[in-house]
């Protein structure tokens, strides 16, 4: 039972990540937009560092999804590999089909 709680906690955990993600990049999105066309009053204008800063939320978003991705693509096939190797080498047996020899 306790196993299953566990299960159900990193699930949730997963879930509420995944929302916090959307909202970031929802928010960013939009505030570049919203301010895409402002009047920029120089080197120090706080609205382009708010622009440079989601700006490079969303790259470090992109870039952990590109690397998570290319740890994830050989760890599968990797599974698939020895999933199709053990299905190959499974043989049926009589005693594998659990059949009854009488004499």
């Amino acid at each position: 039972m306790t196993g299953f709680k566990n299960l159900q906690s990193k699930r949730f955990a997963a879930g509420i990540m995944a929302m916090m993600m959307l909202v970031i990049v929802l928010f960013s999105i939009s505030f570049i937009a919203a301010e895409a066309d402002h009047d920029c009053s120089g080197d120090d204008c706080p609205i382009c560092a708010g622009i440079r800063f989601c700006e490079n939320t969303l790259e470090q978003i992109s870039n952990g999804a590109a690397v998570q991705s290319v740890a994830v693509i050989p760890a599968t096939l990797l599974c698939i590999s020895i999933l199709f190797s053990v299905c190959v080498r499974k043989q049926n047996t009589p005693v594998s089909l659990r059949v009854r020899l009488n004499n």
